[in-house]
């Protein structure tokens, strides 16, 4: 499940990860899970996938131990699908139909699709517009009008978006609030609690204080040592590096590494978008990160992920 986390981060990952349920999902011509792929090789487009690309994405899953083929002049006919690439498959299922995740992925998507309309000029007559757009899918599978309708009751309870309620959950001239404006223009997330929605944050040298995050004229506002956006968004840049890249395939550490270093992640993620995010914390969960990408074997790999990790840990 941890490799199948960290392969979604990429189009070229989400791709493969596509493939392999694909080819899971064929019909095994023995007891030994070997499927037929001469019409996958034949016309690849009828499932979304480029002739080169299935070619290098059976290579490199190859490589992993996903499955096994043996190439003639003619072409591969047919593959081994072996347990790592099976579950790979059922793992991938598994996040797609993961119901929290497919709901906190959409609020985003139809708040950024209504953004990107709003300032291109784009006509939108109604939210269910969404379910044509190429926006609507999470993982390759599309998003249903019930999925849609609750996302958009929810933005509507949150004030990220406003129009006009029609029956049934449709919201007629949907546009996007200065609230959602904020959140999209930030790049930020509206599942995210953040501090910096509507807040004000400036730095202010106190004696004998390391960044002190002061809020000026805010009222009911609790002073302490914090962390400045620009801080919380280079971790987060370091976090989609880390989930990425610290893996059997990328790095070659161990499953269990992986398996700990996303939930040390997780936790720095936690601890960035908490209401006073503590920059001492988050630099000793980085370090235990620093930790974990050196276990690995490709050195070229470990080198760029350390440098930037460290050139993050630096600036807290």
């Amino acid at each position: 499940m941890s490799t199948v986390e960290s392969l979604v981060q990429s189009p070229s990952g989400q791709r493969q990860l596509r493939l392999i349920e694909v080819l899971s999902g064929l019909e095994p011509v023995d007891d030994h899970y070997q499927v037929d792929i001469e019409a996958l090789e034949k016309d690849p487009e009828q499932w979304g996938f480029s002739s080169l690309a299935l070619a290098g994405d059976l290579e490199a899953m190859k490589s992993w131990g996903w499955l096994d083929y043996w190439e003639s002049l003619e072409g591969i006919g047919s593959v081994l699908l072996k347990q790592p690439g099976l579950d790979a498959a059922n793992g991938f299922g598994e996040l797609k139909s993961n119901r929290s995740r497919r709901a906190q992925h959409l609020r985003d998507a139809v708040l950024n699709w209504l953004y990107d309309q709003d300032v291109s000029g784009g006509h939108v007559s109604g939210i269910s517009d969404f379910l044509e757009s190429a926006s609507n899918q999470y993982l390759g599978d599309p998003y249903s009008q019930d999925e849609l309708y609750r996302a958009t009751k929810w933005l509507l309870e949150e004030e990220y978006i406003k129009g006009h309620k029609a029956s049934g959950g449709e919201l007629i001239r949907p546009s996007v609030t200065t609230k959602g404006s904020r959140i999209v223009e930030a790049e930020q997330s509206v599942n995210q609690a953040l501090t910096s929605a509507g807040l004000t944050m400036n730095n202010v040298t106190i004696t004998d204080s390391q960044s002190v995050n002061v809020a000026l004229q805010s009222s009911n506002v609790t002073q302490s040592n914090s962390m400045t956006q620009g801080q919380v968004e280079v971790v987060e840049r370091i976090l989609g590096s880390v989930r990425a890249m610290v893996n059997p395939l990328v790095l070659g550490v161990t499953e269990d590494v992986t398996t700990q270093a996303q939930i040390v992640a997780n936790d720095v993620e936690e601890e960035i978008h908490s209401s006073a995010p503590d920059s001492g914390k988050v630099k000793a969960l980085l370090l235990k990160l620093v930790d974990h990408a050196a276990t690995g074997t490709v050195q070229g790999g470990i080198d760029a992920l350390n440098a930037m990790m460290q050139q993050g840990i630096a600036g807290l």
